[in-house]
């Protein structure tokens, strides 16, 4: 069988800088170099990713792509961006007038993957949006970004005054998630050692309700890679996990995964034995704002008591956490 020119790419890794000799004449060469350069005056790398496919790094994060040729046009190039952050900045969108570009590209769902549908709703410049593409916008097949085709020196701007904005807010890595301050001063128990079992509240295994490549036991792992994957087409999801041994939770905490859809809303409850009530340790209405990736919300027990069983319920069930912090004094 033929070798694909994907496959011959994935051997080699071409360089972008090399791939635009052999296939771009000089002019459009130079309008791609210009908007390189800018990327290296910001440390963004931009690795080969697939077939004809680079894609945009900022400190171990993708942040977009650059995408060169396709069937119709070989001399067509584009720069996709992710721009789900940034719907949690309204300001931002109104004063750099890249409203229309937004709402232009939003894409509903046409439940296309059956864990999907029948998408969610986000509030997007103020108004709510309902039923969107779990990936929120729509370029080309990728479902993914918002995107600038060969794009013109207003268009350029734009796209280069995005990026400077994506670039200033925070958001963690697997290697180096961002902790709560106000979690300092307590002690982080040991998930692996301490945490027991994860069930659902009958004592059953719950993974039927977890989409597949991911574990609900991974949110205990002190794995950030690893995550569970909330996708249950439910009004609410519920687990118990239980301890070796009894203990005074002051604080827990949620840490995002690479995903930024997080539970609406939540509740913890503790009892000594799974055979007596359970009783209410914390109640949130809201995740905090804003939402970024690896990035732990610690919540504090207001009325802490020693117990060994643990029990959360979240509302809406199409989320992502890659761990779960629990915290004693």
């Amino acid at each position: 069988m033929a070798e694909t020119l994907a496959q011959a790419q994935a051997k080699i890794k071409p360089k972008l800088e090399d791939f635009l000799v052999l296939n771009f004449d000089d002019e459009l060469q130079q309008e791609v170099l210009v908007f390189l350069d800018y990327c290296k005056t910001k440390k963004i790398s931009y690795p080969w990713s697939s077939l004809n496919t680079w894609a945009l790094k900022s400190k171990g994060k993708r942040i977009g792509y650059i995408h060169i040729g396709d069937e119709t046009d070989p001399l067509d190039w584009t720069v996709w961006l992710h721009l789900t952050e940034l719907f949690q900045y309204d300001e931002f969108l109104i004063q750099e007038n890249l409203q229309s570009i937004i709402l232009n590209a939003l894409k509903h769902c046409t439940g296309c993957i059956a864990y999907c549908a029948p998408g969610y709703t986000d509030k997007i410049l103020g108004k709510e949006y309902c039923a969107l593409c779990r990936a929120m916008l729509y370029v080309d097949k990728n479902n993914q970004c918002i995107q600038f085709n060969k794009p013109d020196a207003e268009a350029m701007e734009k796209l280069k005054r995005i990026i400077d904005f994506r670039l200033t807010l925070s958001h963690g890595t697997v290697n180096r998630p961002i902790f709560d301050s106000t979690a300092n001063g307590l002690i982080r128990i040991d998930n692996k050692s301490l945490v027991s079992s994860v069930t659902d509240l009958q004592g059953n295994p719950i993974e039927n309700k977890i989409t597949v490549g991911s574990s609900i036991e991974n949110l205990f792992d002190g794995k950030y890679k690893s995550y569970a994957r909330f996708w249950a087409n439910e009004n609410s999801f519920d687990f118990v996990f239980c301890l070796n041994e009894p203990v005074e939770l002051v604080m827990y905490s949620l840490v995002t995964s690479a995903q930024l859809q997080v539970p609406d809303s939540w509740k913890l409850y503790g009892t000594v034995s799974l055979n007596e009530p359970w009783i209410l340790l914390d109640e949130q209405n809201e995740f905090p704002k804003p939402v970024t990736s690896y990035t732990e919300r610690a919540f504090v027990i207001e009325m802490p008591a020693i117990y060994q069983n643990y029990r959360f319920v979240f509302k809406k069930c199409k989320f992502d956490l890659s761990q779960i912090h629990l915290y004693i004094k």
